[in-house]
């Protein structure tokens, strides 16, 4: 016997005028109405309806076989009817029993029934729109709806049109507003057969279109809350569970979300997310449904497997058997997050998943970051996704539902705590957690400060929460232009902003961009630099000119004392050499990614003579990347408390480090980094000694004498602790620094960011004059003018300037952007001059 059964409603059906107007639109044949069936009435083969209107009583006989237990009404108040009374009776709906008893009900507007057209807001108390909840299409759709898809629902009934009021739809969507709303009564005499149903005429005119007779003992218009459904991967898949999907057809199902082989507990990546390609193994996704609900396992739209709810409610699926409902209990829970020395709660961030994998993440923060999909400048801030994994950030506690049963919590705080990666029991009764996180190191009582250089998109208070939780105490947030589109903008205030507690400080900046000639991060402006990006897209509006060089905004930066970064070293590279070789560069910047590329180009400048210090930003656009990947390790001065200024001239001193892991120390006869050792000169020997320590396996430690390895620390198992203490001699100026970075499998020495960076280190150099000789290579220098010159190419020849225009520096144009390249041109020339032929 079937669940539910439609009434043949054709023989009383008798309006068809005005029905296919807009905004009067009614069903056609049979329709499936939130898993329900429906018979909808058509009159000479034009749509229709049973129009309930004064004098116009209706009665409609009933023959089922089995005894009803609901009967769904599919109906609606007339567009005329506007704005009604509520509670105005607009009809009566008798149910008689076969043992002469009858129950009459009046149907109210706002109650039981309501015109549909009236809009948000104004939805009827006891009855649903005909078409339930659903989703917006997860990968296409109007560019104007991007902010509404991140939503992933769609209200029924909530995105439509109508006159004079607002244009508010998903374009993927069905924008019509719900031709009826349902109701269902419930058989208050379950024992007892119906065989009439008598509809009344009221205070307004009421049509119906549709009415389903229910024969299970079930409310089919409210499912149970949503619970987690997984399924396993049939055998043999190879696919990466875009192509699987589970439905319900008297319910809403979220997306359908992939789930990964998860890291083993003792993978020492295992908090920084899961590997990029870890095998698929299952799905799951959040099903709500009435009891008689079938939910399916699909792949590419074939149905593979099917189960009722009822049954999988019980813990019994049909099938082969993966179908099931994982969650078979929750809590709501708080949890606090504490340093386990202290006992005080620490900001950091936290995944919660159950054994299989599926998320559980704090409330306030969504199980997937924008779907799982990019989020440049999109969803940035408050979460980060590492791998296919979600983390949330929290300030020590948060709270939400976690399942019952073995939850398994990783908890991240930067490069100085031991990530904690522990499965913790969640009973019938658990309503509270307490998690003790381990700092391994703390470098601040060395007077080293962590920072990165190259943030883009946050708010200001949301980099500080983030930055407190990756431990990273200066965030510079960069203004920048990208076409268009300007962001940040509204957080510049040309001065710090600081933490309650005083240890995070985050500074809205600028990053300067052109496509050819570089980006330049112009740190700590009190005015802006403008303008922010020139030269034509991608970093400048379509068309545009060169209207200012590098050179220049590094000029205008320092003018205000401002700290000027070479980011991304060493691309783009047009103007970088010119900006270098007139000193106007405080530091070079590392992402930790193209390590080979960045050593051949950061050892040139030092071995020409250029004192260049090194520093790590990360350069955040999206949330697939935490603030603080790549960053740099800065010690103050001695007689500096921590502040942002104070950082930043520890920055353009020398006394700093880029790390995406490993904390470097490297003293030379007892100096450090951005300190200079003399030696007489004739040369001699120095006393080196460097350490690097981290939470991740490290694999080699390598000393770097001018550009060459000459000594090596290595652990082919992998280490937290790498060291060389060595006597280097020098015969002539140079340089040393220490670097960490390969020497192990990739998914040991790799990040599972969206750039998969290296997980690596590199010290600022400690400089070796002998006598009054510093370093300088006249091999090194002369590449360094083939670059300036090519600079100098691309802007005598190649880009574009406004004739017709008065530009921010007054004088000639054109004279203005070669002069940075000649006095560049001259000061290597200069250098050069001092060597024989």
């Amino acid at each position: 016997m079937m669940d539910y059964q439609p009434v043949d409603l054709t023989s009383q059906a008798d309006a068809d005028d005005d029905l296919e107007l807009a905004y009067a639109a009614v069903w056609r044949g049979e329709v499936l109405a939130r898993g329900l069936p429906f018979l909808a009435p058509e009159r000479a083969g034009r749509a229709s309806v049973l129009r309930l209107k004064s004098g116009t009583a209706r009665t409609i006989g009933l023959d089922a076989e089995a005894p009803i237990r609901t009967i769904t009404f599919a109906h609606r108040t007339r567009v005329e009817a506007g704005l009604s009374e509520l509670g105005r009776v607009s009809a009566v709906y008798r149910f008689d029993f076969a043992d002469g008893e009858s129950v009459r009900v009046p149907i109210r507007d706002g109650f039981e029934v309501e015109n549909p057209f009236l809009g948000w807001g104004m939805q009827p108390s006891l009855a649903v729109p005909d078409a339930a909840d659903s989703r917006p299409d997860r990968d296409f759709g109007a560019f104007a709806d991007a902010g509404a898809r991140q939503t992933e629902v769609v209200q029924a009934g909530r995105w439509s049109d109508r006159p004079g009021g607002p244009s508010l739809r998903l374009q993927g969507v069905e924008d019509q507003p719900p031709r009826y709303f349902l109701w269902s009564w419930i058989n208050p005499r379950p024992g007892h057969q119906i065989v009439r149903i008598g509809l009344e005429p009221g205070q307004a005119v009421v049509e119906v279109g549709g009415i389903c007779l229910g024969f299970v003992d079930e409310y089919p218009l409210q499912p149970e809350p949503a619970r987690v459904v997984t399924a396993e991967t049939p055998r043999g898949y190879l696919g990466d569970g875009t192509d699987l999907e589970i439905t319900v057809d008297r319910g809403t199902v979220s997306f359908t979300t992939p789930l990964r082989r998860q890291p083993d507990p003792g993978d020492p990546m295992a908090v920084w997310g899961d590997a990029p390609d870890a095998e698929v193994v299952g799905v799951y996704a959040r099903v709500a449904s009435v009891d008689s609900g079938t939910v399916r396992l699909q792949a590419n739209g074939e149905t593979i497997e099917t189960a009722r709810w009822s049954e999988l409610g019980q813990g019994r699926s049909s099938g082969v058997g993966s179908l099931q409902v994982s969650e078979l209990g929750r809590n709501w829970v708080r949890t606090r997050i504490v340093d386990d020395a202290t006992g005080e709660p620490i900001a950091c961030r936290v995944n919660f998943a159950s054994r299989d994998g599926v998320p559980y993440q704090p409330h306030g923060h969504p199980q997937h970051v924008n779907g799982d999909r990019s989020s440049w400048h999109l969803d940035v801030g408050s979460d980060v996704r590492l791998g296919r994994t979600t983390y949330g950030y929290v300030d020590g506690s948060c709270e939400g539902w976690l399942p019952r049963g073995e939850v398994r919590v990783r908890v991240a705080k930067g490069f100085e705590y031991e990530p904690l990666d522990q499965l913790v029991e969640v009973a019938d009764d658990t309503r509270e957690l307490t998690l003790r996180v381990r700092r391994r190191f703390d470098v601040s009582a060395d007077g080293w400060y962590s920072g990165d250089t190259h943030v883009h998109f946050v708010s200001s208070f949301g980099g500080l929460k983030e930055a407190a939780a990756e431990g990273v105490s200066v965030v510079h947030l960069l203004q920048a232009q990208w076409g268009s589109l300007f962001t940040n903008t509204e957080e510049f205030l040309g001065r710090p902003v600081v933490s309650d507690d005083g240890r995070t400080v985050l500074y809205t900046s600028q990053e300067n961009r052109q496509h050819f000639l570089g980006h330049l991060s112009l740190l700590g402006l009190k005015e802006p630099v403008m303008p922010w990006s020139t030269d034509g897209p991608e970093e400048a509006e379509l068309g545009g000119g060169l209207e200012a060089t590098l050179s220049d905004w590094a000029d205008r930066c320092r003018a205000q004392g401002g700290t000027v970064v070479v980011p991304h070293f060493p691309l783009p590279m047009g103007e970088q050499a010119a900006l270098i070789a007139t000193n106007r560069v405080d530091a070079v910047e590392s992402l930790g990614l193209w390590p080979d590329l960045m050593y051949l180009h950061y050892y040139r400048y030092l071995n020409a003579g250029y004192r260049l210090p090194i520093n790590g930003g990360t350069d955040k656009m999206s949330n697939d990347v935490p603030i603080g990947m790549s960053r740099t390790y800065v010690r103050l001065g001695a007689d500096d408390d921590f502040g942002f200024d104070a950082w930043c001239r520890g920055l353009s001193a020398g006394r700093s480090y880029m790390s995406s892991g490993p904390l470097l120390s490297l003293s030379v006869d007892g100096r450090g980094m951005g300190d200079t050792v003399h030696l007489p000169e004739r040369g001699g020997a120095v006393s080196v000694v460097a350490t690097a320590q981290s939470i991740f396996p490290m694999y080699r430690l390598e000393l770097v004498h001018s550009g060459k390895v000459i000594a090596t620390s290595e652990d082919e198992a992998g280490t937290h602790t790498l060291t060389i203490d060595e006597n280097v001699r020098f015969d002539r100026p140079g340089w040393l620094a220490v670097r960490v970075g390969g020497g192990g499998p990739e998914l040991r020495t790799q990040h599972r960011d969206v750039w998969q960076r290296s997980i690596m280190a590199h010290t600022s150099p400690v400089y070796v004059a002998c006598g009054e000789r510093a370093a300088s290579d006249p091999g090194a220098l002369a590449e360094i003018i083939t670059l300036i010159e090519r600079g100098r190419s691309y802007v005598q020849h190649r880009t574009a300037a406004a004739t017709a225009a008065m530009h921010h520096h007054g004088g000639d144009h054109r004279s203005f952007m070669v002069r940075p390249f000649d006095q560049a041109l001259a000061a290597v020339r200069a250098r050069l001059a001092e060597f024989p032929d």
